[in-house]
This record gives C-alpha cells, sequence and structure tokens, in this order.
C-alpha cells in the first residue's frame, strides 16, 4: 500500500496532463508550427507534463520513494495558487494572476522570505510576459483593461 500511495504524485500530474492534452486537441484550434492556435499551447504543456509525470512514475518503480506524511498547508497553498490563476486569469489577465499564484504557491514554502517571495513572483510574471506575450505573440491578456 506504501509504494502505490508514493505513485499517487505522477499519477496525478499524468491525469491533468491528459486532461489538458485532449481537451486543447478536441476542443481548440491548433494552428500550425508558425502561427500557433489557441489549443497549442495547453496541447504543450499537457504532453510535457505528462512525459515528467511518466518519467516520475518509472523512477518510482525503479526506487520507490520513502512516503512521508502529507503537509496539509503545502497542499493548499499549491492547489490555491493554481486555482487561483485559473479563476483570475480571466478576470484581471495572465501577468496578475501569474504573480498572485506564484505568491500564494510560495508563501507556504518555510524559511522564504516575504521580499524573495515577492521577487519570484515579479520575475515569473515578467518571464510569462516575455516568453508568451512577447516572444511567442500569443494573444493573452496581459492585464486586463490595459
Amino acid at each position: 500500500m506504501r509504494h502505490l500511495i508514493s505513485h499517487a504524485g505522477p499519477l496525478i500530474m499524468l491525469s491533468a496532463g491528459l486532461f489538458f492534452s485532449v481537451g486543447a486537441v478536441t476542443s481548440l484550434d491548433l494552428g500550425s508550427f508558425r502561427r500557433m492556435g489557441p489549443g497549442a499551447f495547453p496541447l504543450l504543456v499537457g504532453g510535457l507534463l505528462c512525459l515528467l509525470a511518466l518519467i516520475g512514475l518509472v523512477q518510482n518503480l525503479r526506487h520507490p520513494l520513502p512516503v512521508d506524511h502529507a503537509d496539509p498547508v503545502a497542499v493548499l497553498g499549491v492547489t490555491g495558487g493554481v486555482v487561483g490563476f485559473a479563476l483570475l486569469t480571466p478576470l484581471l489577465g495572465v501577468l496578475p494572476a501569474t504573480f498572485i499564484a506564484v505568491l500564494t504557491t510560495a508563501a507556504v514554502i518555510p524559511g522564504f522570505r516575504w521580499p524573495m517571495r515577492l521577487a519570484l513572483a515579479a520575475g515569473v510574471a515578467v518571464g510569462v510576459w516575455l516568453i508568451f506575450v512577447l516572444c511567442l505573440g500569443i494573444p493573452f491578456t496581459a492585464i486586463k483593461g490595459i
């Protein structure tokens, strides 16, 4: 039973990756390599998530990790960051939603001081803007109303 519990994380990641990949293929336009459609990014992220989950499962099958007790605060922080990003992106835009999601997730890291949390959240938001909006030209609403 303990070995099955150690596979829960990679299996959840695999499920999420498959969910996003199948959703992108079945309901969004993928476009082409030169003009990516709105489904290209979720398909790419879902595929990478599946790949990472499979690597984790294989490593875990070869050398099972010891199972520690779950930290409910960390689980809530990460879940809150993901759910917050999903809910806030249409309301505020991708950059404020990214900032808030990273800040929420970083808040549960012990010993991580607030100035570093703010710097990390700002750096990730700027990185998202540089990579996805500026370089790739994905039509995200960077900041709603601007």
